[in-house]
């Protein structure tokens, strides 16, 4: 019910209609902000530049969140479909957690360790999960507020790869 509130919220205060949980926050595509860290389970050095040029998904997710349970099956198969298109920020979290998370969820995609959420408060989300859709550019062009379903994933990747 508090996620349903919260999503009625946003879809009354973030320009562009609310599809499926999809939103498109603002016509002139604000810019993500830099991004840089270190990966918890690998210890290399993660940063959205590495997508230059490239649309990117980035995923706000921890392993002690119930709906990024939830949604990691379906990242798994968004990914399986389009490989190395994920960027994840692992807020509020430990190492242990995560390296379990991705185990569990036979998930594996560079993430950015954000225990404090310094990457996170940049990106200014409602919550966890969050997902951003990124263009070539790196401008949002998509979010989803919740977990996201594949289809979403979908739809929001089908909008940061639109020629523009």
């Amino acid at each position: 019910m508090r996620r349903a509130l919260v999503i009625v919220a946003i879809a009354g205060i973030v320009p562009g209609a609310a599809v499926a949980g999809i939103f498109d926050p603002l016509p002139s595509k604000r810019p993500a902000p830099a991004l840089v860290g270190v990966d918890p389970v690998t210890g290399r050095h993660v940063s959205l530049k590495q997508w230059a040029g490239r649309p990117v998904l980035v995923n706000l997710w921890g392993s002690w969140c119930a709906p990024c349970r939830e949604e990691a099956p379906h990242l798994r198969t968004f990914l399986a479909r389009h490989p190395g298109t994920l960027l994840g920020i692992d807020g509020k979290d430990s190492k242990a957690g995560a390296r379990g998370f991705q185990k569990r969820y036979k998930l594996r995609f560079p993430s950015i360790f954000d225990p404090l959420e310094i990457a996170v408060v940049k990106l200014n989300p409602p919550g966890y999960p969050t997902t951003y859709f990124l263009d070539r550019r790196h401008r949002i062009v998509a979010v989803v507020y919740e977990p996201a379903t594949v289809a979403q994933l979908e739809r929001g990747w089908k909008l940061a790869t639109a020629k523009r």
